[in-house]
């Protein structure tokens, strides 16, 4: 069971909810189980209900498939940020060893339940259930860009960005991930998104079937912490798979340091589950579902170009090593090597990845190197 908030007329009203499979539908469906009353304004500030995407340090609102587009919670006035507050919510997820009742923040991803949870609830009411993650400001996103691969045959191509290895201009660089998406409408045709984004919305209703089970709309959300877990994992060669939970059928995303090993048992951020076992060591995530349904083209090609970094060393560049994408639906081959933006006053003179760059010192740069440089730069970054 959960509590399940609704916002009408800027009232919060509460509800006790419980969730249940449907086998034959093959879906999850809420039913309400009795009412609450309204939620105490004072308590948790001013709710709103957005269409937005929030996620945390090592989390991911929703396990990265939510169960609905809107999102209730303090939000900034701006579109995207920092500190948005959002309500617990919290569901019942077995017993301690002790004997006594566990509960599970689904929204901050902590159990709740220890004796000195109790004790707080005890002398501030019913008011006082929240986990202690439930003042934590997480980073959000209004209106997230919302794709279906479907409506690009040139294909789309999603990168989690990082910081540069090399940057002599006078931009300052992204200081944490962000997801860098290409779509071309037509084969060989113009890109018609070529930007970094907060966090992305994929969606399509007929190709992801394991996806959105509690929903009709199938939806991945792939925010910063899915995407760096997934690249990381990319990198470094770990197995990727898809677990869904035993207990509510979620799909499982694996996070943190939990991304970084691979691992048979699995703890599940949706109902707090324990007891999932993948028959392997793996690292489960939604994306490996999005990258099975729609990759054509799963091969990889380096770059035959060849840049001398010497030849333009009274310009201003920034240098990265190309990664691979983690969700890329295009005909042709990745293409991997160094990419290089140079820039001659504010005009960009060559945006291109090439096979082999010489360092402005005469040495090649090499690729994985580069790749840690920027994976040490977003470390301090968050870090800082």
């Amino acid at each position: 069971m959960f509590i399940k908030r609704q916002i009408k007329d800027g009232v919060t009203y509460l509800y006790l909810a419980e969730e249940r499979y449907n086998a034959e539908k093959k879906r999850g469906e809420t039913k309400i189980i009795k009412s609450l009353g309204v939620e105490e304004v004072a308590t948790v500030g001013k709710m709103t209900k957005e269409f937005a995407v929030v996620w945390g340090e090592g989390r991911t609102l929703g396990n990265a498939v939510p169960f609905s587009e809107s999102v209730i919670g303090q939000f900034p006035s701006e579109e995207s940020g920092e500190g948005v507050i959002l309500p617990c919510d919290i569901v019942e997820c077995g017993k301690f060893r002790n004997g006594a009742q566990r509960w599970w923040c689904r929204t901050h991803q902590v159990h709740w339940g220890t004796k000195a949870d109790l004790l707080q609830a005890a002398q501030q009411g019913e008011e006082g259930i929240r986990c202690a993650n439930a003042k934590q400001p997480m980073d959000y996103t209004k209106n997230p860009l919302v794709i279906d691969p479907g409506d690009y045959e040139g294909g789309i191509g999603i990168w989690a960005a990082l910081p540069t290895a090399i940057n002599t201009t006078d931009e300052t660089d992204i200081e944490d991930v962000k997801i860098h998406v290409h779509a071309r409408p037509k084969i060989r045709g113009k890109k018609t998104i070529d930007s970094n984004f907060p966090a992305v919305v994929i969606t399509a209703n007929d190709i992801l079937p394991l996806l959105g089970v509690m929903e009709d709309k199938k939806r991945v959300v792939i925010a910063p912490p899915a995407a760096l877990a997934y690249l990381e994992a990319l990198i470094n060669n770990l197995p990727l798979g898809l677990l869904n939970c035993n207990k509510c059928h979620h799909p499982h995303l694996d996070l943190g340091d939990f991304a970084k090993n691979p691992h048979k048992k699995h703890f599940c951020g949706n109902c707090g589950a324990d007891s999932n076992w993948s028959k392997e060591p793996i690292i489960s995530s939604p994306i490996k579902e999005l990258v099975d349904k729609f990759t054509k083209n799963p091969n990889f090609v380096n770059s035959d170009r060849i840049l001398d970094l010497r030849d333009y060393h009274d310009h201003q560049l920034k240098v990265w090593a190309s990664t691979p994408a983690i969700l890329w639906t295009g005909n042709q081959p990745q293409e991997m090597g160094i990419h290089v933006h140079i820039y001659q006053g504010s005009t960009k003179i060559i945006d291109d990845t090439f096979g082999q760059v010489t360092g402005l010192d005469g040495s090649l740069l090499e690729r994985d190197k580069l790749i840690s440089a920027m994976l040490d730069k977003l470390k301090n970054n968050i870090e800082n």
